[in-house]
């Protein structure tokens, strides 16, 4: 049974960072309140520390840190104005910071100290990570044209992983004693220390999903099972299950979209058909069949509640939620009303969906009916929030909330709009 939620009678406040200004506004459909606006004239990507307590933005040339009251900390610059920067991501302790760009890979420290720098040029793939942290934070990981590389934190090179082709990803596996790198034609699993351990053969489809990210998430082309066993590739139109050993398990089909189940270890693989949804096991198992014929086609419009006991999809009628234990709808975000009625709720479609950390909270990409006075039925692009049991956090008022990240707390969302960042303080509060 999910659980009721109470909400907090809220104020908008919102804090402009340039000029200062400080209104106040309220609105009893309003969920949420509006910390501060960070402006900048451009914004290339955005996220918070490991502690929610920092968020930062860069663009081409410099990573900004500000605090939740959008106050600039420091900003991250290189010596040299040819850098242009391709990724950004913090440490698990939010302790350090690496930056990938068209010069090299640079390690920082949060008071903004470059600590080394490698002349390594990273490649850039369908905006899938560059550059990561091994899971112990202990060493460095970046991925260029045909071969990814690791250093430790002093900068020492441990080892060059190679392939013949241009590497699309790599990834971890939970207990971070194997990598994974992808190539057009095979997978490759590797050592923590960089040995190759084992060669996986693809299908001989050349061109991978297609999968848009367009900043509300990342989408692993390669991926494992909790248990390490089984290892998880996505082509054009296909998922295999592969064992450690290199052996083919499964092949899950044509499909238009998929979505890996984190950290579970009953359900694993959500798979998007014309037809519906399917979920598998890990072992190629079908489960259920979730008969959505408007769904997204993307991974974007599927996503796992963190304890993996809901699905979310997104379509044309809006938000869709699953039990994942026995496959049965739970409810279609928005709900029916007087107002979906008269606007027509079939036009509340939806194209992204995702969870905050702590499960509370449903986000999505939409597009709905305005509620201005004069024109109610202009529709609006943008972002719509929602608790769990269903009750409707909040609309924006304005078009243009194209991205969008949850604080690792679910206390914070920031929210691009427009050349700022909007961050919004959520007031979900258990009874």
């Amino acid at each position: 049974m999910l659980n009721c939620k109470k909400f907090s009678i809220i104020f908008i406040v919102s804090l402009v960072a340039i000029a200062a200004t400080i209104y106040f506004k309220t609105r009893e459909t309003r969920k949420v309140i509006e910390l501060g606006r960070i402006h900048q004239s451009v914004i290339n990507g955005f996220l918070f520390s490991p502690d929610g307590k920092i968020i930062a933005t860069y663009n081409d040339r410099e990573v900004t840190l500000w605090n939740l009251e959008a106050e600039q900390i420091r900003t991250l610059s290189s010596d040299t104005t040819k850098a242009k920067i391709k990724s950004f991501v913090f440490s698990p302790d939010g302790q350090l910071m690496v930056t990938a760009s068209n010069t090299g890979v640079t390690l920082w420290n949060t008071q903004g100290k470059q600590l080394w720098t490698s002349p390594f040029i990273t490649q850039d793939y369908y905006h899938i990570p560059v550059v990561d942290f091994h899971p112990d934070g202990k060493m460095i990981v970046a991925r260029g044209n045909k071969e990814v590389k690791l250093w430790n934190l002093n900068g020492e090179e441990i080892q060059t992983l190679h392939h013949k082709e241009t590497i699309e990803a790599f990834r971890f596996s939970l207990d971070g004693q194997t990598i994974a790198t992808l190539s057009p034609q095979e997978v490759k699993l590797w050592s923590r220390s960089g040995e190759e351990r084992q060669i996986l053969k693809r299908s001989g489809l050349t061109t991978p999903l297609r999968v848009s990210t367009k900043g509300y998430g990342s989408f692993d082309y390669v991926s494992f099972s909790p248990d390490g066993r089984t290892i998880i590739t996505i082509d054009s139109g296909n998922v295999n299950l592969w064992s450690q050993e290199g052996k083919l398990l499964r092949n899950l089909s044509t499909l238009m979209a998929a979505n890996v189940a984190p950290n579970s270890n009953n359900t694993a693989i959500l798979t998007l058909h014309p037809q519906g949804a399917r979920l598998w096991n890990y072992q190629g198992k079908l489960l259920y069949f979730f008969k959505h014929l408007d769904m997204s086609y993307t991974s974007q419009g599927i996503s796992w509640s963190p304890d993996n006991q809901i699905v979310a999809t997104a379509g044309s009628s809006g938000v869709t939620l699953w039990n994942a234990e026995d496959g049965k709808r739970i409810q279609t975000l928005p709900r029916i009303s007087l107002w979906n009625i008269l606007e027509n709720i079939d036009h509340h479609s939806c194209e992204a969906v995702s969870f905050s950390s702590n499960g509370q909270i449903i986000a999505a990409i939409c597009k709905f009916p305005g509620t201005g006075v004069f024109s109610p039925g202009v529709f609006q692009d943008g972002l719509r929030l929602w608790s769990r049991d269903g009750q409707e956090l909040w609309t924006p008022d304005e078009n243009g909330y194209d991205s969008y990240v949850f604080s690792p707390d679910s206390q914070t969302l920031a929210v691009k709009h427009e050349g700022q960042l909007i961050l919004l303080k959520l007031s979900v509060r258990k009874r």
